[in-house]
């Protein structure tokens, strides 16, 4: 080999040092060509985690990847920017896809995938109930069953094999709404016939728990609850007057509000004026909160409601957030009308449902998505942070509530396995979950029955 050959071959090595070494490390720092856009661009990464851990996860049906032995988090980097399509697949668990965006130099982060089982066990509870409701306790529960003339209640705790007394109550008509008391010391139940409605205060305390008929109540009175210091007291308003009853001895509290409800022990009103105050359980004035009257309209509804420490005033379909910095009211911008608001457990999120939608504002982002719209939903509850359950006609929903790309549902079968060859068809199921067992209560075609724990 002459000098002019080996000069070239060097000449040639210099070349291809000088344009793949540059290649090499952008591609170190994570660099790729996007043949699409046909450009250089940063990549990003997916980083996955699920409970239980998965068996595979599945990126743009290309790449495949496993949570190791002691593990159940996967990490893929090197993804152009774009939308990638992740599947997560667990044998005898429903799979679990989604759609997200991948940013330069970004993590995208799914960190907290439920997978849930797609045959869930279920256990016969109480068969012949019309009616039931768990105490806050989450230990005990009311059974109801309606009869021609009378209701029979039932009350149990949950681990007590013995078969409890049955309680008469000698009204006809049927019960539409259980309300406990904080302790879970006392139940007032709403009755409700072609003509009227009667409450009757449960008192389970006692070897035989008691019934009582509050012969002041009827269907006037409205907002009703109980003194959170004495289950014996129970508030209730009228005609802008806010009353207290106890043992037959009805007193005036408050008059000329529009709203109520309980801070702490102190009520909290809205006086017909606008204005917002606190004040004892006697209707005693302790102090005003807010700077300037809430605009009003004698011809709307007013609600208070109190969730987790924050104050929101619902007026007709409008809803009002109370910043207690500023002491006054400002407009939540509620997409929905006729809600019920409800905290996550972290406090982090807010789900707003109706008969029809429902709704997740973020206070980290402070906006509105729309997680669901169906018909006829009730009962919706967090299942935990990340998951919603609730019902929707005949169906049992668990959805998420990661409203990136699309929206993960799973909707438990129509037919439940009660054990020994036994199922429970579904049909307008009654439905209330426990977070502490991870169990959910169904009643459906008079039977009750309890899940196995939903989540790992």
């Amino acid at each position: 080999m002459n000098k002019k050959t080996r000069l070239t071959i060097l000449l040639l090595c210099v070349v291809c040092f000088f344009t793949i070494a540059p290649v090499l490390v952008a591609y170190s720092m994570g660099y790729r060509f996007d043949f699409e856009k046909r450009e250089i661009v940063g990549t990003g990464g997916i980083y996955v985690r699920t409970f239980p851990a998965a068996e595979e996860v599945i990126i743009d049906s290309k790449i495949t990847a496993k949570p190791g032995v002691f593990s159940n988090a996967i990490f893929v980097q090197s993804l152009l920017p774009k939308e990638h399509t992740i599947s997560i697949q667990k044998s005898g668990y429903y799979d679990y896809y989604k759609t997200v965006p991948v940013e330069e130099k970004t993590v995208t982060k799914l960190e907290n995938v439920t997978l849930f089982k797609k045959i869930l066990k279920f256990q016969l509870v109480q068969n012949e109930v019309d009616f039931f409701s768990v105490a806050p306790n989450n230990q005990d529960i009311l059974i109801a069953l309606h009869e021609k003339n009378s209701i029979i209640l039932r009350y149990k705790n949950f681990n007590s094999a013995t078969e409890p007394p049955k309680i008469f109550v000698p009204k006809p008509g049927k019960i539409v709404d259980i309300r406990w008391s904080e302790n879970s010391n006392a139940a007032l139940i709403k009755i409700q016939n072609a003509s009227d409605i009667f409450y009757y205060l449960f008192n389970p305390a006692g070897q035989t728990p008691t019934t009582e008929r509050l012969a002041y109540l009827d269907k006037n009175s409205q907002s009703i609850l109980f003194n959170p210091r004495d289950s014996q007291e129970i508030f209730y308003q009228e005609n802008q007057v806010i009353y207290s009853l106890k043992k037959g001895d009805v007193q005036t509290v408050v008059k000329d509000a529009l709203s109520y409800a309980f801070l702490g022990n102190n009520i909290l009103w809205l006086s017909a004026n606008g204005a917002l105050y606190e004040s004892d359980v006697s209707g005693n004035l302790t102090s005003a909160l807010s700077a300037e009257n809430a605009s009003k309209n004698q011809n709307e509804n007013y609600e208070i409601i109190i969730d987790t420490g924050k104050i929101f005033l619902q007026e007709g379909k409008s809803l009002y957030f109370f910043d207690q910095s500023a002491k006054s009211f400002t407009n939540f911008n509620a997409p929905a009308g006729n809600f019920e608001i409800l905290s996550s457990p972290d406090s982090k999120n807010l789900v707003l449902w109706n008969r029809e939608k429902i709704y997740l504002y973020s206070f980290e982002n402070q906006n509105y998505a729309e997680l669901f719209s169906g018909r006829e939903i009730i009962n919706c509850r967090w299942l935990n942070n990340d998951y919603i359950i609730f019902t929707s006609g005949n169906n049992t929903i668990i959805s998420e509530v990661d409203y990136r790309g699309n929206i993960n549902t799973v909707t438990l079968p129509s037919h439940l396995d009660l054990g020994n060859g036994e199922t429970l068809s579904i049909s307008e199921p009654m439905m209330h979950y426990i977070q502490q067992s991870g169990k959910i209560y169904i009643l459906s075609n008079n039977t009750l029955a309890v899940s196995e724990k939903l989540t790992p």
